[in-house]
């Protein structure tokens, strides 16, 4: 009897986990958080989101935006259930799918409209003494920049932090100084910048999927 009793649970819980995994995703309304930074929400994830919409229109899916030190914290936390994050991260916690490389350039103000998209290239030492704005050190990416500037033997003269791409590049613009930035935050439009690569060194970061390791 007891085995019936048994065998009849089992036929429930499979039961209820065909209806919780329905084939049909246009009815799953399961929540789900996902992270990014801001430069990659921007720039880069407007038609993945759309597409995501559409594919799952019922699903309660929320968006946060944050840097890659916040994420990896709320996807530990299980505040967050998919992050889009900055590489190197050391977590063993989580699994990390690598998506592809994107190339930081150097940002020069110009007093004029720039309409070339064309990247330039400049001397490391022609970096040595100017004022620069970047992300905050607390960043993972300002981690990448500053290691960086140790290979090319350059101490920057920071002036000012943001963690927004587009209030640094409008700082850039208004004459406050030099930046580095994603080179996907740089394109379609006329800007008062210039962008360049230092010569001889190449800088660029990884752009990873990360999610908590589970059975």
């Amino acid at each position: 009897m007891r085995l019936a009793e048994r065998a009849k649970e089992v036929v429930r819980t499979i039961s209820q986990i065909q209806q919780e995994f329905a084939d049909d995703v246009s009815k799953d309304a399961r929540p789900f958080q996902f992270a990014t930074g801001v430069t990659t929400l921007i720039h880069q994830l407007g038609r993945p989101l759309r597409e995501l919409r559409k594919r799952f229109p019922n699903a309660d899916i929320g968006v946060t935006v944050g840097v890659t030190e916040e994420i990896v914290a709320g996807l530990l936390e299980r505040r967050f259930d998919l992050g889009l994050i900055s590489l190197p991260v050391f977590e063993e916690s989580l699994e990390i799918m690598p998506l592809f490389n994107e190339e930081l350039l150097v940002l020069r103000p110009s007093p004029n409209s720039v309409r070339s998209t064309r990247t330039g290239v400049i001397q490391a030492l022609d970096l040595a003494h100017v004022p620069f704005l970047l992300y905050p050190k607390r960043s993972n990416i300002r981690h990448i920049i500053d290691q960086f500037f140790r290979e090319i033997n350059i101490t920057p003269r920071v002036v000012m932090e943001a963690e927004d791409s587009e209030a640094i590049k409008g700082l850039v613009e208004s004459g406050f100084g030099y930046s580095i930035l994603p080179e996907h935050a740089l394109r379609g439009r006329n800007r008062f910048f210039h962008t360049y690569r230092v010569a001889g060194h190449r800088l660029s970061r990884s752009l990873a999927l990360a999610m908590v390791r589970t059975d």
